[in-house]
């Protein structure tokens, strides 16, 4: 499994709804980012899913716009350290 995060960007007013929205994908860990009305969304996917899941964030009613964060492969790698990259 892939592990990525992402930086979603929302307006005050659709930042409940979004983070609700977010926190009932299954796979999901959503953060609140302090002081804006951004979240952290983890998602932990097999790495080929990540695009998919990425265009869900952005589609996502009141998301302005989605920034891959981090991202591992280390798992699917067989442990080994794997570069990061944008999803």
């Amino acid at each position: 499994m892939a592990v990525a995060s992402f930086i979603v960007q929302s307006s005050e007013d659709s930042l409940t709804g979004v983070k609700e929205a977010l926190s009932r994908r299954p796979d999901a860990t959503v953060l609140p980012w302090e002081g804006s009305p951004d979240l952290v969304v983890v998602i932990e996917r097999p790495s080929d899913e990540l695009p998919a899941v990425e265009r869900a964030i952005r589609t996502t009613p009141g998301v302005v716009a989605v920034a891959a964060a981090y991202l591992s492969l280390e798992d699917e790698l067989g442990g080994s350290a794997a570069p990061c990259g944008r999803v």
